[in-house]
């Protein structure tokens, strides 16, 4: 049984970590955006919480529904910002979904070494009542 060179092993990790690096962006020019965002939800349900407030939605007209929510939290001691969106097919859900968590509290769970990096998380949401009729 013969060996690789040692210079297929190299071109075979070079690949894998480029991979590596760029399946996100692989996937969500695919479509796959929402199984990125599975993925980091899935990660995301152990880091700790934070309350946060939502603070602007916005419904914008694109491949059907992107509702975008921007949030504040206060972690680490100090307040952060970030965003959420989310795709509905009618302008009605949209809107519904919208108009149900503007101005409210919600969970934020933020990665404890980087409290910047956050993210909403579905469960949460339906504690809320927001994402019951969808």
């Amino acid at each position: 049984m013969t060996a690789f060179p040692a210079h297929w092993w190299r071109h075979l990790l070079t690949s894998f970590n480029l991979f590596h690096n760029f399946w996100p962006y692989l996937l969500g020019a695919a479509g796959g955006q929402q199984i990125w965002q599975k993925l980091r939800q899935r990660r995301a349900a152990a880091w700790p919480s934070a309350d946060g407030e939502v603070q602007h939605t916005n419904v914008e007209h694109k491949n059907g529904y992107l509702v975008t929510l921007e949030y504040r939290y206060f972690a680490r001691s100090q307040y952060h910002y970030g965003k959420y969106t989310r795709r509905f097919r009618g302008k009605k859900d949209a809107e519904t979904f919208a108009d149900a968590l503007h101005g409210r509290h919600i969970q934020v769970r933020y990665q404890e070494d980087k409290p910047e990096v956050s993210v909403i998380l579905e469960d949460d949401l339906r504690m809320t009542g927001a994402l019951e009729t969808t």
